[in-house]
């Protein structure tokens, strides 16, 4: 029988840690454009939200993705209706990077494989993101084209998203994880991975 890993008081603290990073980043670091279908925003947050499914792993950096993101619509009156979908999309996506980058015993510390759990994990919250609101516009009653073609502008901002959160992500995560290794905090979250 599989030995179950205990969540340690480290654990807790990196989610909480890097959940206030996401929030800070989403809050601070993003800008905010109009729509005829909501209000989209160019962000950094999802570089944030790509080193933390590398820094913590799967489970760990879905954790903190998801509250700092969910936390952030919670506090801004027009996504507080879709925090909960907000959650389950970046725990997904720092869940699906990190498990990525640590398969096989990586542990974030290949390159190429980092840059294969950035890009798949970009480009499947974009993904998600546009299915969201296209069938959000479907349960309001329109048909699947119009729905489509109103979340073109939503959809195009995704590129640059995506290609601002792989590039920072990668270009950041070295330094970071020098950082956090050097930590006895750091050490003791890897050692429980």
């Amino acid at each position: 029988m599989e030995k179950r890993k205990k969540i340690s008081l480290y654990d807790l603290v990196a989610i909480g840690l890097m959940a206030a990073v996401v929030f800070v980043v989403t809050m601070f670091l993003s800008i905010r454009i109009p729509t005829p279908t909501g209000t989209v925003m160019i962000k950094l947050a999802n570089a944030f939200i790509l080193i933390t499914g590398m820094l913590l792993g799967g489970w760990r950096g879905g954790l903190a993705s998801g509250l700092g993101s969910m936390f952030f619509d919670l506090m801004t009156p027009e996504f507080v209706s879709v925090a909960w979908i907000t959650f389950i999309r970046f725990f997904l996506m720092a869940y699906l990077c990190g498990v990525i980058a640590h398969w096989g015993g990586a542990k974030a510390k290949r390159w190429g494989q980092n840059l294969l759990a950035c890009v798949t994990a970009a480009v499947f919250s974009s993904i998600f993101y546009a299915v969201k609101n296209i069938l959000k516009l479907m349960l309001s009653g329109s048909a699947f084209v119009p729905a489509f073609i109103a979340n073109i502008p939503k959809m195009i901002t995704s590129v640059p998203n995506t290609l601002i959160a792989v590039v920072v992500a990668m270009v950041l995560l070295p330094a970071l994880q020098e950082g956090f290794s050097k930590t006895s905090f750091g050490q003791r979250v890897q050692a429980h991975h």
